[in-house]
């Protein structure tokens, strides 16, 4: 039997799916499609930062298309590519090179989308905003403690990755930090270098190296994140040095506060993600509604193009003295994980 549309039949199967359609149609997101990108997630910070950004996206309305580039800057303009084919509203982005990052702006800014730098800032490009921790600060507290703590001495400066401009600007402020202290000789630099992709194997080789090529007592070793702490730890242990020589770092990772607690590190760095991550999705999305941020950046820095506008967290110096009142306060980590 040949049914036409004023059949009854054809008549309820039309209003099923006009119906299916309306329902369908309500599910969908209204809000934006922010894209996050991150370089790794070696670090339990990356770990929060990517719950607590998309937790707060989704609470504001929007959703999250995440991507993790395992510290490979080719992966993440493939990655890059791939979201902006799904359609993303706005971008946050972590590069894995910042100078590489300046292409993945370009990209983003070609089909009408800002982006946001996150946490490393994006060199040479016209990016919409930087959103990070004070790198100067860092440099400062770490090199400051040091002196504090031992004031003459020899000295070894381990930086971070140099394609990362946090790296740059904490050894600047490491050099800036102890420049009047090596002025007048009480201390003595006696090995300098910058640690690729802040890897513990080549702080471990890098220390090793010194202490077989150098006859003088070690007494600190700054460092510019907890990795590179942990492989100069393992060198000093194979000298039975590990609990004899001053080190500093940042990033508050699990292991280092347990180093800390053994007297093998001296205290690290500790940033508040969870209040970064939280800002830079209602920033996210209030750029997406079209809304002033202007109100959030009352500085600039300098990314070799313009002055971006950027907004700079606050860190906080921990050592065995304060690591309840902090690390654990903030439940970055919990007192069991920590003392256990």
């Amino acid at each position: 039997m040949l049914l036409t549309l004023n059949d009854p039949i054809m008549k309820r199967l039309s209003f099923l799916s006009i119906l299916t359609l309306i329902v369908v149609s309500s599910c969908k997101v209204s809000g934006p499609k922010i894209g996050f990108m991150l370089p790794h997630l070696n670090n339990h910070r990356y770990l929060i930062e990517k719950s607590v950004f998309i937790e707060r996206v989704e609470k504001l309305g929007g959703k999250v298309l995440f991507r993790v580039a395992d510290n490979d800057e080719e992966k993440q303009i493939q990655q890059l590519k791939e979201i902006l084919k799904e359609g993303i509203d706005i971008l946050v982005l972590d590069p894995v090179n910042r100078f590489r990052g300046a292409e993945m702006v370009r990209m983003a800014h070609d089909k009408g989308i800002k982006v946001i730098s996150y946490d490393r800032l994006v060199a040479n490009c016209d990016v919409d905003a930087l959103i990070t921790f004070d790198a100067n600060a860092i440099g400062k507290q770490m090199a400051d403690y040091a002196i504090k703590n031992k004031p003459t001495g020899n000295y070894i400066i381990l930086g971070g990755d140099k394609s990362d401009v946090n790296a740059v600007m904490i050894d600047s402020a490491v050099e800036k930090s102890l420049g009047p202290s090596i002025k007048s000789g009480n201390i003595r630099i006696i090995h300098k270098s910058y640690i690729e992709k802040y890897s513990p194997e080549d702080a471990e080789n890098t220390v090793t190296t010194c202490l077989n090529l150098s006859l003088e007592k070690l007494d600190v070793i700054i460092t510019s994140g907890d990795a590179i702490a942990q492989g100069a730890i393992k060198a000093l242990q194979k000298f039975g040095l590990d609990g004899q020589v001053f080190i500093t770092a940042q990033n508050g990772e699990l292991f280092a506060c347990k180093n800390i607690l053994a007297g093998k590190q001296s205290m690290t760095i500790y940033k508040p993600v969870k209040k970064m991550a939280a800002l830079a999705a209602e920033i996210a999305v209030n750029l997406y509604k079209g809304d002033k941020i202007s109100q959030y950046f009352k500085s600039t820095l300098f990314n070799g193009s313009i002055d971006v506008p950027s907004y700079f967290f606050d860190v906080i110096t921990v050592d065995a003295s304060n690591m309840k009142s902090t690390i654990i306060a903030d439940g970055f980590y919990s007192e069991s994980e920590v003392y256990n």
